[in-house]
């Protein structure tokens, strides 16, 4: 095995507890224990919802730093840790931007490590890594220079590794454990790759399926690319974030990035399916159950990577299974999570200019044609025609995770009105010239303005309540059953807000930025709140933040309780 694993460098006792956890089953991962943390977003659901209440309204006022780990950092100084840490028993574990893996003892008042593995990714492809997977006996770790490694839980030996992606290819988004398939997904469309979501056996590393984010001959949606040049090999569609998954109906739900090159639409006359999109999956077979296309023939690099929400809800009078997302065109989306059918999309971003709004019967942009091969929609950045200004979408929502509060029916994001200036410059060239390189076909300068934090009401998808939170943050939220919202911020602030008013509880700065969420667990009855701090590059379209100029970038454990009765 390329890597190597530093065994119990905690103590000895560490190591031998590890052998009371109990394997990661697939009831586990579908009814997960109150104090655990074992998905990214904690659920299949996404919703990114403690149900632990010792920490609340009242009490955080005393809430205080436990302990801190420093992880070590690339030699540049570079890399963001973007990664949700998963907690089962005590035991915490993570991946941070070298693609080195941890096991943390977080029993008691100290962290210790109890074992790493290096994963051996050169440096030109370490970066943020959005977290492992636990399953069964053993820890999943997917890499972005494509590979897939499956490490023994107790010690961190390699169990198997396999190369799943070329040159080129990688993971950033964290890989999904369904049953006994590890499910994986490509997420370096912009260099000239082809997106696809492979599902891999648990127990050998096995490809069982493949889909193709951008389909080739012969496979459904292909007519969706010219017919005339190869845009399709090269045709972007990444996965960049953590699936979420519906046991009932074997559904996986995945966000696809733009089409690539970005910003040009003339390269690639046509839908560009299933780019810019929903996509649903059977997850046994990896068949297209039904998908939702945000806005076709994309010319304004609108990933759609924001996490899927699965949850009931009534709307007109009955109950209906539904997914929420936040769109990379401004929107909150509401659709049926069985059939995809539209049910209602409402402007979470203050000022949308690209569209004049979501069409009510179809959920497609007003001014999509479905007889044009290439959309203007209302921003004018054709080839030749110099800059065009617009405002909305775009950089308003992104990676970072919102949170859904089963009780108060409300959903929680962080969200930043952004307009941008484009001009579009051709750069074609064949497949092969295009492969491996940046496809962004022009330039892209954004402003950035009011980060907000906002409450939607699920029903309705509306804003019931935002407030300004100062600095950026695409570190997402945490939802709490206390009654809390937990937010980190780009300038190293960790908040807890009000769930119902969003007003400041708690708040302390810890000096390095945040672009993990934060995640609560329990040990021995006692709850914590957790996130990784670190990350570089908190810039938007190239717009740096004055106010983050002075902010130091470390790597950092850092996790907070209250303190004991004295």
């Amino acid at each position: 095995m390329r890597g190597f694993c530093s065994v119990c460098t905690g103590l000895v006792l560490a190591c031998a507890a590890v052998g009371a956890e109990q394997p990661v089953t697939t009831e586990r991962l579908i009814h997960p224990e109150p104090g655990n943390w074992l998905l990214p977003h904690r659920t299949y659901n996404g919703w990114q919802y403690s149900p632990l209440t010792e920490i609340n309204k009242k009490s955080v006022g005393r809430l205080e730093l436990a302990f801190a780990l420093p992880l070590g950092m690339r030699a540049d100084g570079g890399g963001d840790n973007q990664a949700a840490p998963l907690v089962d028993a005590g035991f915490m574990y993570l991946v941070d931007p070298t693609g080195t893996v941890f096991k943390i003892d977080v029993h008691g008042t100290r962290a210790r490590t109890v074992w790493t593995f290096d994963t051996a990714t050169p440096p030109p492809q370490q970066g943020a890594s959005r977290g492992v997977a636990l399953m069964g006996d053993r820890v999943i770790v997917n890499t972005r220079d494509g590979r897939v490694i499956a490490l023994r839980r107790d010690t961190g030996d390699p169990i198997w590794e396999k190369q799943i992606g070329v040159p080129h290819e990688g993971f950033a988004a964290p890989p999904m454990i369904v049953n006994d398939l590890v499910i994986v997904g490509q997420s370096f469309g912009d260099v000239g790759t082809r997106g696809f979501v492979a599902a891999l056996d648990g127990n050998t590393g096995a490809e069982r399926w493949r889909f193709y984010t951008v389909p080739g001959p012969g496979e459904p949606g292909h007519e969706t690319w010219p017919s005339d040049n190869d845009a399709w090999m090269t045709g972007g569609g990444s996965i960049w974030v953590a699936s979420t998954y519906d046991p009932q109906t074997h559904s996986l739900f995945i966000g696809t990035s733009n089409p690539a090159s970005a910003l040009d639409p003339e390269e690639r006359p046509g839908d560009n399916l299933y780019t810019a999109s929903t996509v649903v999956l059977d997850a046994d077979s990896g068949k297209l159950k039904w998908y939702h296309q945000y806005t076709p023939n994309d010319p304004m690099e609108h990933d759609e990577n924001s996490p899927h929400l699965l949850f009931d809800v009534p709307i007109a009078g009955r109950t209906r299974q539904v997914l929420g997302h936040f769109s990379r065109t401004g929107y909150y989306f509401t659709l049926d999570r069985n059939s995809g059918a539209f049910i209602g999309a409402a402007p979470f971003q203050d000022k949308i200019t690209w569209t004049d709004g979501i069409d009510p019967k179809t959920g497609m942009p007003v001014e999509y044609d479905a007889s044009k091969a290439i959309q203007s929609y209302k921003i004018n950045a054709r080839r030749g025609e110099g800059k065009s200004t617009y405002c909305g979408g775009g950089y308003g929502t992104g990676f970072w995770p919102p949170a859904y509060d089963p009780e108060r029916r409300r959903v929680y994001h962080m969200f930043i009105n952004t307009c941008f200036t484009v001009a579009v410059k051709p750069e074609r060239g064949s497949a092969q010239e295009r492969f491996g390189k940046m496809g962004l076909a022009g330039s892209l300068y954004a402003t950035v303005e009011d980060p907000t934090l906002a409450a939607l009401d699920a029903q309705s998808g509306r804003i019931v309540v935002k407030k300004g939170i100062g600095i950026i943050s695409q570190s997402g939220v945490l939802a709490t059953a206390g009654g809390l919202v937990f937010l980190g911020l780009g300038d190293g602030t960790l908040q807890a807000r009000d769930s119902d008013t969003l007003e400041t509880r708690w708040s302390i700065n810890m000096g390095t930025p945040f672009k993990a969420p934060p995640v609560s667990y329990a040990v021995d009855g006692k709850q914590y709140i957790a996130i990784l701090g670190g990350g570089g590059a908190l810039a938007f379209g190239g717009v740096s933040v004055p106010a983050l100029a002075d902010v130091r970038n470390s790597s950092m454990l850092f996790v907070f309780s209250l303190p004991a009765p004295r």
